[in-house]
């Protein structure tokens, strides 16, 4: 039979009060509820499995944790409360017993994180982006999940105490991978990169992109400034050994040009 997920909304967004679900209001919000689910499969299989290596590739999800879908079995008449399955998709690799199992345990999960972020408590971020993509209409929502007559988790709730994550701060990081694509004047000014794991587009000047357009079809090594606008600080031939930099112009460059950042780290 499978694990079903049933949800609720109320309110006055328009169309709850015909009982009628509007996908231009949770269209993108039931994508992320599947996205969460998704989510939470991969963190339940990287608890489970005993691959030091996995989900360290970039943070992708899984294969496995990708082939979990959500399909839409019915809705309720007199309320806007679709009815969903819990399905696999074939090809899984995984050495698991039973994937009914896993898909239960990921939906007991998803409902239980959805009561923990609610409530202010951080437990999953992509149950959080879900929950804060909801149109503002939703006054009310109720999640039972259930399979062969059990109920696995059942949670109704009202108004959001989200927890307000602060933004992280830029990070440099160095890349490996390949140039996908240049912007230059009149336009804007970038460059984006592939790695294996990830597509990045990064600001840069013009004197970065003349530097990159002769490495388009070469590997290149690159140092981003990743951030919510991530920006390109260096980019190499990655065959080639990035210059030694002699110690006493890396310590005029910081007294000259980070003077004023290292007095305020000093105090």
């Amino acid at each position: 039979m499978g694990v079903k997920l049933k949800v609720t909304f109320d309110g006055d967004e328009p169309g709850l009060a015909q009982h009628r679900l509007s996908l231009s209001s949770f269209g993108e919000s039931l994508k992320l509820l599947l996205s969460a689910l998704q989510r939470t499969a991969s963190g339940i299989l990287a608890s489970a499995l005993d691959d030091t290596e996995y989900g360290t590739k970039g943070g992708r999800l899984a294969a496995e944790a990708k082939l979990l879908d959500l399909e839409l079995a019915s809705i309720e008449q007199g309320s806007a409360a679709p009815t969903f399955v819990c399905v696999a998709r074939p090809g899984s690799q995984l050495h698991l017993q039973s994937f009914d199992t896993f898909g239960e345990q990921t939906v007991q999960r998803l409902v239980q994180d959805l009561d923990a972020e609610r409530q202010g408590r951080p437990a999953n971020a992509s149950v959080r982006r879900y929950l804060r993509s909801l149109p503002a209409g939703v006054r009310a929502q109720r999640y039972t999940a259930w399979t062969n007559g059990t109920v696995l988790a059942d949670v109704q709730f009202g108004e959001l105490s989200l927890l307000e994550v602060p933004a992280q701060g830029a990070r440099l990081v160095k890349l490996l991978g390949r140039i996908l694509s240049v912007g230059f004047d009149p336009g804007a000014s970038y460059i984006t990169l592939k790695t294996s794991s990830r597509t990045v587009r990064c600001s840069a000047s013009s004197e970065q992109v003349e530097r990159a357009l002769p490495l388009r079809h070469k590997d290149v090594a690159a140092a981003v400034l990743d951030g919510q606008k991530p920006s390109l600080v260096w980019i190499l031939d990655a065959a080639t050994p990035p210059p030694r930099v002699p110690i006493e112009s890396t310590i005029e460059h910081l007294r000259t040009n980070w003077a004023e950042t290292m007095r305020i780290l000093a105090q």
